[in-house]
């Protein structure tokens, strides 16, 4: 796969009312300029446009600072609101529908429900309880009395965050992954714009959509491939793709009806990740297999706590689980639907809610790609394959790849096949 040549203008064609899973976008559609939401805006030239990323969401109160002062502006006017003296703090809360701006402020705004806070010095960071963020904040009151805080910056910048939390510290002989990895993240990112426009931003912050951390996750090797890959997205028939990855697939990925509720890709389909000498390339992840044993009791307890969770009961009205039995099969080999049963029950789940039903070491198991032995000595036993969905590219496939030698654009042509890898917008130096 190599990339496009053309550039697609995608500052001013971007959709403003996309649905809530934002991949039924269209790069296509023009819009008019008056239109255009604050998430679709032109940033600098060649940074992308900018996107509101949900970092803190639903808080009772939330602390900002900067070490060259903050200026506030009213979200809905423009109009300034005052100013946080470097070295000051910014804590704003809800009272009723408004805020409640408090701590180091030259002036203490009234009745505003949203505010726009911008580091008062252009190079320097923006804190959020401690932490380090690129570009402004949006601070908003939410439905319930609470606040969230709106991290409003390029989507170049954004990805400097995001990349290296999703992919990891990389070595010399891994970049290729690296920069398949921001291609990914990229194109995710455009297909979301939009997508949580009811609570004011496109993305979250977190795993619900793409892990994200600021400027105190950033790392050199993640850094210069999404500086390499700038504005390089992949798109099937015109549309950004819905470009899902996934830690490690065990040996091959799943397609993506098989473990969420989606319908079908041609581009998100079952791929092999074996390698010509018969070497699954994501055989290093250390979830590339895993076993998770349970005594009887421990099988009851885990099961029902989860159960009761998924169903909505208290533990006990469920009958005891005595055992776990596949009761049908994906066609790459995961388990679709999962039986519980034991004396007076049976309850039968699929896909996600399996894994969240039996978590392990504090998380959901590792994948649904296992089998059941209930062994002599009366313990359950679980030998799974992967970790994460299975569906998109595999992480440690990529990195398994990227080892061997192969460039960023064939590790990306083999997890989306029939997607193409086309340059959305010129990066900074394009």
């Amino acid at each position: 796969m190599r990339p496009g040549r053309a550039v697609l203008g995608l500052l001013v064609c971007l959709p403003l009312g996309v649905s809530q899973s934002g991949f039924d976008s269209s790069i296509a559609a023009p819009i008019l300029p008056e239109t255009i939401h604050p998430s679709q805006a032109a940033s600098r030239r060649g940074s992308g446009p900018v996107v509101r990323v949900g970092v803190a969401v639903d808080r009772q109160s939330v602390n900002l600072s900067s070490p060259g002062g903050l200026r506030l502006e009213d979200a809905l006017t423009g109009q300034p609101a005052g100013d946080v003296a470097p070295g000051g703090t910014l804590v704003a809360s809800a009272d009723g529908s408004v805020l409640r701006l408090e701590g180091d402020l030259s002036e203490t705004p009234a009745g505003v429900p949203s505010v726009h806070v911008r580091p008062a010095r252009a190079d320097a960071p923006l804190y959020l309880a401690g932490r380090p963020y690129r570009g402004s904040a949006e601070l908003r009151v939410v439905d319930d009395g609470r606040v969230s805080v709106i991290n409003v910056l390029p989507l170049e910048d954004y990805l400097l965050g995001v990349v290296p939390l999703e992919i990891g510290p990389r070595g010399p002989d891994e970049l290729a992954a690296v920069a398949a990895q921001a291609v990914a993240a990229r194109t995710y990112a455009v297909a979301q714009l939009g997508g949580q426009i009811d609570r004011g931003f496109d993305l979250f912050g977190s795993v619900d959509d793409q892990a994200y951390g600021g400027m105190a996750v950033e790392r050199d090797e993640s850094t210069r491939a999404v500086r390499r890959t700038a504005g390089q997205i992949l798109l099937f028939e015109g549309r950004p793709i819905r470009a899902y990855y996934h830690s490690t697939c065990g040996g091959r990925t799943a397609a993506v009806e098989e473990v969420m509720d989606r319908p079908p890709a041609p581009y998100l389909r079952s791929v092999s990740d074996q390698g010509p000498d018969g070497t699954d390339y994501c055989s290093a992840s250390p979830r590339y297999r895993w076993t998770v044993v349970w005594s009887p009791a421990d099988l009851d307890s885990v099961s029902r706590a989860g159960l009761a969770a998924h169903f909505g009961v208290s533990p006990r009205n469920l009958g005891r689980v005595e055992g776990l039995e596949v009761v049908e099969r994906t066609p790459s080999g995961r388990v679709k639907t999962l039986s519980f049963h034991g004396v007076g029950m049976e309850l039968v789940l699929s896909r996600l809610d399996i894994r969240r039903t039996l978590p392990h070491d504090g998380r959901i198991l590792n994948s649904t790609d296992f089998s059941v032995t209930e062994r002599a000595d009366g313990l359950v036993e679980l030998n799974g394959r992967g970790y994460g969905h299975g569906a998109g590219m595999c992480q440690w496939g990529a990195i398994g790849r990227a080892r061997a030698g192969q460039g960023f654009e064939q590790i990306l042509d083999t997890y989306y096949p029939g997607a193409v890898l086309v340059n959305a917008y010129e990066g900074e130096d394009g």
